[in-house]
């Protein structure tokens, strides 16, 4: 567990400074999971889909939700309820702090990009906390 904390920290910080993840950070990732863990659990496969879909309507950036699978399918798939309710929290609780963020600086609620990788560290904190 924590070489993903580290994985996700250094992810993180590479999307604050240049806004972007490159595929070669979570690919691997994502299908050694589906290797390891397959078929693995439903719930799994409906959170991708749901992140996929995220994604195509523009709710998310490519990179966040490429990162998010890849945390997904890295977790012991006996875990993946858990971790569900755990990413629940985290996207509730980090979108709350943007928002309060940006209300503090005076910058628009809603319409503006921002790096969003760091929102795994909590979940990762969480997650840790948990088990």
């Amino acid at each position: 567990m924590t070489w993903l904390f580290i994985y996700v920290l250094a992810i993180s910080l590479y999307d604050l400074r240049t806004r972007r993840i490159p595929n070669w950070y979570t690919l691997p990732l994502i299908l050694a999971g589906m290797i390891a863990h397959f078929p693995g659990h439903l719930d799994v496969w409906l959170a991708s889909f749901t992140l996929l879909s995220a994604w195509g309507s523009g709710w998310m950036g490519a990179g966040d939700v490429k990162l998010w699978m890849a945390l997904l399918w890295a977790l012991p798939v006996e875990s993946s309820p858990q971790a569900l309710l755990i990413i629940f929290a985290s996207f509730l609780l980090t979108g709350l702090a943007q928002i309060l963020w940006r209300a503090v600086r005076r910058q628009p609620a809603s319409g503006t990009k921002s790096p969003a990788a760091w929102r795994a560290i909590p979940f990762l904190l969480m997650f840790w906390y948990v088990h």
